[in-house]
């Protein structure tokens, strides 16, 4: 005989995946990114008592936000909406920095926020409407949350 009992859906969200990767400048979004490996370095220093050599503790020292990025895309409209689109090197010098902002594309969770990035080294490619980072390194000046 046949077990003809209907089973009841669940959800079962046990790992992430498919997140969604957001560029903002100034609250707006400005962009998207296909991959980011993410980089977080405290260096930290061996401290030690004076006539002593074992180390009492290891100090982190400073705070070194890294990233590196494939198929970066900043929407140029979205850029000059903002105010944020540097016209030439000298608009590249006011220093304008950008957030990479990750969420989790199940519930829409912030989980991991890099902070004031800036464009450190990479590939650009410019087309119509488009500004397309192939890979890229940048730096970031803080980072909240636990991607978790």
């Amino acid at each position: 005989m046949a077990n003809n009992s209907v089973v009841q859906g669940q959800t079962n969200l046990q790992v992430r995946s498919g997140n969604r990767i957001v560029i903002t400048m100034g609250g707006v979004q400005v962009g998207m990114l296909q991959s980011v490996a993410a980089n977080d370095d405290y260096a930290p220093e061996p401290a030690s008592g004076i006539g002593d050599i074992h180390v009492q503790e290891n100090v982190p020292t400073i705070a070194r936000h890294s990233l590196s990025v494939s198929t970066m895309v900043m929407n140029k409209g979205a850029m000059i909406k903002a105010g944020v689109a540097p016209e030439n090197g000298d608009g590249v010098l006011l220093g304008i920095v950008f957030n990479i902002e990750i969420y989790s594309k199940d519930d829409g969770t912030l989980l991991r926020n890099y902070i004031g990035c800036s464009y450190a080294s990479g590939s650009l490619e410019v087309t119509k409407h488009a500004i397309v980072m192939q890979q890229g390194q940048l730096l970031a000046l803080d980072v909240t949350g636990t991607a978790a």
